[in-house]
């Protein structure tokens, strides 16, 4: 990255964040994720910064689609804290002012950096660096490959979105058509 994020600082890059988002920056050299939420609990920002996270890819022909979960384990009769199941599209002919790209070789594992932006003001509340294992880097590759093989067409992309949507109601139905996918443990804190 060619810049430096820091808890309790403004992410430098972005000035109009919506609610509720993830946004996947695919890079040869680095992948970020960037989740912005508006007014997240302490429990809530904990379960992004050290619960057990869930990702899966659901790959189209002119777009992927960006599965993720944080959950924090109940302990001592509490109750667990969850970002429950989010989506986001990611299509690599909209990703500006990076080069489009997956770290590594087939097979092997990269690490991608995960931020947590409140939406609100803009400030970095959380970070988080996880290790997608070879499978889910393989997904994120061949889905990468597949919308360069063919032409820019963002009305065919967005028709391709849709449909997606209108089969799967919410994320946890969408799932279904994942083709990778990953749970990471909770950080022992």
């Amino acid at each position: 990255m060619g810049y430096t994020l820091e808890v309790g600082a403004p992410y430098s890059k972005q000035v109009n964040w919506p609610k509720s988002a993830a946004n996947l920056v695919l890079n040869e050299a680095y992948v970020e994720i960037i989740y912005a939420f508006d007014g997240l609990a302490s429990s809530e920002r904990a379960a992004f910064n050290t619960g057990v996270a869930a990702f899966a890819v659901v790959p189209g022909d002119r777009h992927l689609m960006w599965c993720h979960r944080f959950e924090t384990l109940p302990s001592s009769g509490d109750q667990p804290t969850s970002l429950g199941w989010g989506d986001s599209p990611w299509e690599a002919h909209r990703q500006r002012d990076r080069i489009v790209g997956v770290p590594g070789r087939a097979g092997e594992p990269f690490p991608v950096h995960m931020v947590l932006v409140d939406s609100g003001t803009g400030i970095v509340e959380a970070l988080r660096v996880v290790d997608l294992d070879g499978d889910l880097a393989d997904a994120f590759r061949h889905a990468v490959a597949r919308q360069f093989a063919l032409p820019h067409d963002e009305a065919a992309a967005s028709r391709e979105i849709n449909a997606v949507y209108q089969r799967h109601p919410s994320t946890q139905s969408l799932l279904s058509e994942a083709t990778a996918g990953q749970l990471i443990p909770a950080l022992d804190n």
